[in-house]
This record gives C-alpha cells, structure tokens and sequence, in this order.
C-alpha cells in the first residue's frame, strides 16, 4: 500500500482531512447565488478544499472553474489565466464551444473604452489590456448564454492581482457584478492583510461582496480518527505516537499530513507506532524536510519581527511585559504592535487569548524550531 499521507501538493478531495462543514458552506452559499472569500495563511489547506468544492460542484451537475492568480503582474497575465483556465477544465461539448468561442476573443482594442462605476464609487478608465481582461472575465455570461447554468469560478490567490494595478479588483468588479444567475465566486488568499483589505475596506470594490470562511486547525478528534483508519488500512497500529504528533502538529494541516508521512515511512507493516518512532520523525522534519524553509522565513524578517516570533513561541509571559522586554528585547510598545500587525497580516501569526502572549505561531513547526534554536544557542 501506498503512503496515503501527501503533504508537498494539494491533497484531492477524497484524501483532505476533515474540512466538511467548510466545504458544505463554500457549495450552498455558491448554489444560492452568493460569493464567498477564504482566507488562510500558507499551507492551511485552501486549495485543497477549493478543489472538494469544484468536485462536489461537478456532482451537481454545474461547471466549475479554478483560477490561480499566483504571481500575475498585468492584466494581461490575468487575462491569459482566466482563458488558459476554462481551456483547460472545461470538458465534452463545452470544451468545444470554448474553442471556437476563444476566437472571437480580442486580444486588444483600439481606443479606450468606458467601465460603468461599481456602486457609483469605483469608476475605471479601461486601456485596452484591461478590455481585453473583461472579454474573458465575461465568459460566465456566455456560457450561461448557451448552456442556461450556473457557473460557479474559483479565483486563488487573488490578492495578486494588485500587482496588476491598485484598482484591479474595481476592473474585476464592474464585469462580474452584472454576472448574477451566471455565475457564484469564491475569492481565495494566502495573504491574510490584503485579503481583509480587499474585502473588508470601503474604499476597495469587493467592500461587503464576499462571506467569509476562515480556516482555522483541523479538530482534534476527527484528525485522530482519521489518521488511526489510514494506518491501520496500511497494517500499522499507532499508539503514544498519535498523541504526539496531535501535539505537535495541533491543526495544522499540512504539517499534519507531513508528519503523518515519515511516521509511515519510518513504520514497517504489522508494527506499532510508538514514542520512539515518532521521535525519529520529528527529527527527520525538522533536519531535512523543513530546515532551509525554516531558515529562510527567519532570516527574512526583520529584527523586531523576530523578537516577537520568539517571545510567541516560547508563551511564557504578555508580549508587552517587563519579563519578555527583559529577555527577548524588542523596544517601545508601538513597535511590537508593527511587528505584530505585520506578522499576522502575514499569516505567521494567529490571535490565540488561551496563551500568555495572546497570539500563537500559524506554524507549530516553526515554533519548535525557534525554541529549539534559541535552547541550543544558550
């Protein structure tokens, strides 16, 4: 049997752990007409739920269409995914409608031309990139046109798009707004500040146009049971290393499912998986698997930041007390504050009101690593 626990790609949906109750909220509230955000930092499972979603969409007998926004800088880099992403997923009949669809496609017009104002706030002059973008971004309507259903399109990563311009979202918007019975959207992003700014700001478009769906760990419980059936279908009994890892991992998804894997790795069938193998894994994660990664977001932020991160993780006292300026450093109030802000508007860090500090590492991983290092370094 194969090792069932995938962690270096998204999952499918058959594979992804727990997420049930998300995914029924992300397709009813798509069904019905409405859009939806989800807001997760890295690695929290995102794209994978995104993808149950877009299968569950499938079984109702409706198109879905995915669209990652990763890395677009123009709009016409937006304008090529949006294409290259129903050329690719869609299927059948549709498929070949699509192309000869796509033809017709202008790929620039000659003069600028107008884009009514969203709300009578977010006008836009359009250049001819930005028209050819719309083109595409009204292909829900077409296909409502011609098939008569909803088309439900996942746009990830989205905040990239600012890339493309400060007033993309409002180029987005003045399309899409006018897609009613066409179309359901479900806006997804790893960058948890320009996720809230886009959506939770009234100077920005999409101001109050998406619920939202915020992923927070994976239950404990659920988590439990479910790697427990995974091993023992592969022949393996776990026993004080399921407590372990649980602890470690503490919801988090992909660091789950990456300690799962060596744990099986490490396990031969008709063994059990105790302390000392778990033990062994960690290890292996933390010297091999994730140490550059770990490394690397380190060494990218900035002093105070760091001093933060470290006082978060070692949750001894109040990030603003006298024992952690004492111990970690870190200067006046209002430059924790920053430090703070930017950290979870980076999605390193989580409000947690159960812990000392009031916050806790995003990654329980990184956490390790950081007391670990700091121990060895006294």
């Amino acid at each position: 049997m194969l090792n069932p626990f995938v962690y270096s790609q998204p999952v499918s949906s058959e594979a992804l752990l727990d997420r049930d109750s998300e995914s029924r909220l992300l397709l009813d509230r798509a069904l019905g007409g409405h859009n939806s955000r989800v807001v997760a930092p890295r690695r929290y499972g995102k794209t994978s739920l995104l993808r149950r979603v877009l299968a569950d969409v499938e079984n109702e007998g409706l198109t879905g269409v995915y669209v990652s926004f990763f890395g677009v800088l123009t709009p016409a880099d937006i304008a090529q995914r949006v294409e290259r992403a129903y050329s690719e997923q869609l299927t059948g009949r549709l498929a070949a409608w699509f192309s000869g669809l796509r033809r017709s496609l202008r790929p620039s017009v000659g003069a600028h031309a107008g884009v009514p104002g969203v709300g009578g706030q977010f006008s836009v002059a359009v250049e001819p990139p930005e028209q050819s973008l719309l083109d595409r971004l009204a292909l829900p309507r077409r296909l409502y046109e011609h098939k008569g259903s909803r088309t439900i399109v996942v746009f990830d990563e989205f905040q990239d798009v600012l890339s493309a311009g400060q007033r993309m979202d409002a180029v987005i918007r003045s399309e899409i707004e006018h897609h009613g019975d066409a179309a359901s959207y479900i806006f997804a992003g790893s960058h948890v500040g320009m996720m809230r700014e886009l959506f939770a700001s009234k100077r920005r478009a999409f101001y109050g146009q998406a619920g939202p769906v915020e992923l927070g760990p994976l239950a404990g419980p659920d988590i439990a049971e479910e790697l427990n059936a995974r091993f023992e279908a592969g022949g393996r009994q776990l026993r004080g290393a399921l407590d372990l890892l649980l602890d470690v991992a503490q919801g988090h998804p992909q660091r789950t499912m990456l300690l799962a894997h060596f744990l099986w790795e490490l396990s031969a069938r008709g063994t059990l998986v105790d302390e000392a193998v778990f033990a062994r894994a960690l290890d292996h994660v933390l010297d091999v698997e994730v140490s550059d990664e770990l490394r690397a977001i380190w060494s990218n932020l900035p002093d105070t930041q760091r001093r933060v991160l470290a006082a978060v993780a070692d949750n001894a006292a109040g990030l603003y007390s006298a024992a952690t300026r004492e111990r970690f450093g870190g200067g006046r109030g209002g430059y924790i504050k920053q430090a703070v802000k930017a950290l979870v508007d980076a999605g390193e860090l989580v409000a947690d009101e159960t812990s000392p500090t009031r916050y806790r590492l995003v990654d329980p991983l990184l956490a390790l690593w950081i007391r670990d290092r700091r121990a060895h370094a006294g």
